[in-house]
């Protein structure tokens, strides 16, 4: 499977006005620079009341028939919902704080972008909140979120200072109170070196092991590594015994070094592996080649 070949998955067209709107508010709210972003200062800014509950049985009588029965049928699986009659959203309490957050952010931006404003209601579950949302306004507002939340360009500069690694992705998830898995992807993406991220989750079927295969769900690359490296091939299922399996089957982070094809050639690339307990994440990067700097001293 190759990677893809857009600047960046699942980013919209309208990239620069998303930005320029988060940019906008975390100014207005002073939170420059200051992290985690404090997700609730932008919402008083905004003007925005927010919940931490979903709305009682009373919100179900101010909705459309065809919202209502969704909202009765996914109650369990919602992770947010913004109401923009009543600027208000809500978030249901979540064991993982960080997803919290990301599901606030997201909300904050259907309440903030102004072309949203069509729709009153806005009931969001994984799906809509993941990086395979496939609605333009809830790619947006992933988007938006996840610009707020890493604070643009200031990331960008954070993420160059590191050396590729799991423990970069780490430390740079705890200062911005964001999951390790997004804080990986928003890693690669903005990349100036050749680096990329693959996901893999575990399917139905089983391997001779009875462990589930792991099928690749997503992969993005740096601009460097699309550039180089775009056509690589990727093993579309990992079994137990691949090396790239090896850290959810050791509940450790692994590495090693890995030929994969690229436009019918065989190149060597250095690999980082880690297991999150739901999903395998391998880090890619170009092996380096040694180089004499300078020649030789006399």
């Amino acid at each position: 499977m190759a990677l893809p070949k857009q600047k960046i998955a699942v980013r919209p067209d309208s990239e620069s006005k998303l930005s320029e709107l988060s940019r906008k508010l975390i100014r207005e709210a002073d939170a420059a620079d200051i992290l985690p972003t404090p997700l609730d200062r932008l919402l008083e800014i905004a003007k925005v009341t927010n919940i931490d509950a979903l709305p009682d049985d009373s919100f179900l009588e101010t909705l459309s028939e065809r919202m209502k029965g969704f909202f009765i049928s996914a109650k369990q699986k919602l992770r947010g919902i913004a109401d923009l009659r009543t600027r208000s959203t809500f978030i249901p309490p979540d064991r993982n704080e960080r997803r919290m957050q990301f599901a606030k952010g997201h909300e904050l931006g259907h309440q903030v972008i102004p072309w949203h404003q069509i729709d009153p209601a806005y009931l969001d579950d994984n799906e809509s909140l993941g990086p395979n949302a496939k609605g333009i306004f809830e790619q947006e507002a992933n988007f938006f979120s996840a610009e707020t939340i890493f604070q643009g360009a200031s990331f960008r500069k954070l993420a160059r200072d590191f050396q590729p690694s799991f423990n970069a992705v780490f430390e740079l998830a705890d200062r911005h109170g964001a999951t390790n898995q997004a804080t990986a992807w928003r890693f690669v993406e903005e990349q100036d070196e050749a680096v990329a991220l693959a996901l893999y989750y575990p399917s139905n079927a089983l391997d001779s092991h009875g462990n589930s295969v792991l099928t690749i769900w997503r992969s993005v690359g740096s601009p460097e590594f699309l550039r180089r490296f775009g056509n690589v091939d990727l093993p579309l299922a990992l079994r137990t015994g691949d090396p790239w399996v090896a850290p959810r089957d050791l509940n450790c982070a692994c590495d090693g070094n890995e030929n994969l094809m690229v436009d019918g050639h065989s190149m060597e690339f250095q690999w980082m592996a880690w297991w999150n307990t739901y999903t395998l994440l391998v880090l890619l990067r170009r092996k380096p080649k040694l180089s004499i700097v300078g020649g030789i001293l006399r």
